[in-house]
């Protein structure tokens, strides 16, 4: 039975695979492999490579932090931002990743920290998409319906409200 990928970004949602046969999903405790029947889960995307596998074609995904949905046969990832490795320039990569670590030994820093371990992930990205070749899995944008994926368990709960007889509220004279 196959699982349904989704990966939704403030500006838009990014990917959505219907019928993929696993996900590699990066969170701040580790990698997370998702197979059909995947216990319940939500936990908060680390910086790293979503990396989802349908066939012989294979999808690589920069995402940056964000919050992962995992449930039985569906994966929803609400991501910070991401950006596809096949959309990446290695030249380019390689570029910024230097700039990033003059940055980060001119001035030590968190920022530079994190901008620093982007460069580098987008640049091993870009590398591993041209020196493997693997076949796209992303070929079309997901469908625009104007509806995001529903997740019931981040729907707000109604506020509590005792069971208690009327009597009990009842003005007294």
């Amino acid at each position: 039975m196959p699982i349904r990928v989704d990966l939704v970004t403030p500006e838009r949602h990014l990917f959505h695979e219907p019928a993929a046969e696993s996900a590699l999903v990066p969170t701040v405790q580790g990698q997370i492999g998702v197979f059909t029947g995947h216990a319940a889960l939500i936990a908060l995307i680390g910086i790293g490579e979503l990396r989802v596998r349908k066939a012989e074609a294979e999808e690589s995904i920069a995402v940056y932090g964000g919050v992962v949905h995992i449930c039985r046969d569906q994966v929803i990832l609400l991501a910070d931002s991401a950006e596809f490795a096949h959309d990446l320039d290695l030249e380019a990569c390689h570029l910024a990743r230097l700039a990033a670590e003059a940055d980060f030994q001119s001035a030590p820093s968190p920022e530079t920290r994190n901008a620093l371990r982007r460069a580098m992930l987008r640049e091993r990205l870009a590398r591993r998409v041209r020196q493997l070749g693997l076949p796209r899995l992303h070929t079309a944008p997901p469908p625009v319906d104007g509806r995001l994926p529903k997740i019931a368990t981040f729907a707000p709960q109604p506020p509590f409200v005792p069971d208690l007889p009327d009597r009990l509220f009842a003005e007294r004279d």
